[in-house]
């Protein structure tokens, strides 16, 4: 069976498809980042209310003291002079409401 050109032509044609094919079908690995390069934003927490400052790398962050997952992105109330929750990172991506924390 193996003696056989046919199959041993079919392996390589196999092989050559699934190289061809593959990135169309399967997923690309997301590039690789710097840490540095990764924007700090405000979190605040649900429960207690608390801000903190974190790389923004999710919607939903836990709590550094309790491990809880409560914290959101924040947005400032310029009338209550406040962090409050605000909409999911796209949201606010679309609305320019992410401002790096300085």
């Amino acid at each position: 069976m193996f003696k056989d050109p046919r199959v041993w032509t079919a392996v390589v044609a196999a092989g050559i498809a699934a190289w061809l094919i593959g990135p169309y079908v399967l997923p690309a690995r997301p590039p690789v980042v710097a840490e540095e390069t990764i924007p700090e934003i405000r979190y605040v927490c649900r429960e207690s209310g608390e801000v903190f400052t974190q790389r923004m790398t999710g919607d939903v962050l836990n709590h550094p003291k309790t491990g809880k997952p409560t914290l959101v992105p924040a947005v400032y109330d310029k009338k209550t002079k406040a962090w409050k929750p605000g909409p999911r990172l796209e949201i606010m991506h679309k609305r320019g409401l992410i401002q790096p924390a300085s």
